[in-house]
């Protein structure tokens, strides 16, 4: 879904609107990558002043924990939805990937995923951010072990594998599928790569 437009707009504003400037930073980290925008940068897409930005988020580390929050709502929520819709383990499977693999060009939003950029800057954010990127990756496997559990409860999953580690396996392939997306790898591929994937889950 579109998440607001970063183009600088006329005149410096009075005050500083907290939830446009978190959606355009969060588009500009999501484009660009976390570490590779500056607060200058996010100030001119804004029309904001550094003091004003500051005083609101408090540092490069409150902006980027910010976007995160936000990015949790618009990207992460409706991902893990597809994994309690209750139709079944393999149609949910179809739902994870047909997300992964919607068409971003239409939906106005960057390719690849936010929370795996992060993670992969993980060692240049600041302390919040890391704190984020840790709660956010744990709720994340917590949130497939919770769906392995359930299907191996109907007999839907039938891997002989241990759920925090099936939870790990749907991790890594969504971080493979995002940095395919990144690198150009056409949709069509990365959905025969994802379906071969989980194939070995539920047979």
């Amino acid at each position: 879904m579109p998440i607001g437009d970063d183009t600088p707009k006329r005149g410096r504003p009075q005050t500083l609107d907290r939830d446009a400037v978190t959606k355009i930073a969060l588009t500009r980290y999501w484009k660009d990558g976390p570490t590779r925008v500056s607060i200058s940068q996010i100030c001119q897409a804004a029309n904001v002043s550094k003091p004003s930005l500051y005083r609101e988020f408090g540092s490069d580390d409150g902006l980027r924990n910010a976007a995160l929050d936000l990015y949790r709502q618009v990207a992460l929520v409706p991902y893990y939805e597809n994994m309690n819709r209750g139709i079944g383990f393999k149609n949910e499977i179809d739902a994870l990937i047909a997300f992964m693999t919607q068409d971003r060009t239409t939906l106005g939003i960057p390719s690849g995923c936010l929370q795996v950029e992060m993670r992969s800057s993980y060692c240049d954010l600041g302390d919040a951010t890391r704190a984020k990127v840790d709660l956010m990756r744990g709720e994340t496997l917590e949130t497939y072990e919770k769906w392995i559990d359930r299907a191996k409860s109907t007999g839907e999953c039938t891997a002989d594998i241990s759920s925090r580690a099936a939870a790990i396996f749907c991790d890594v392939q969504n971080m493979g599928a995002m940095r395919m997306q990144r690198e150009g790898v056409p949709n069509e591929i990365i959905v025969q790569t994802l379906k071969f994937a989980f194939s070995t889950l539920a047979r």
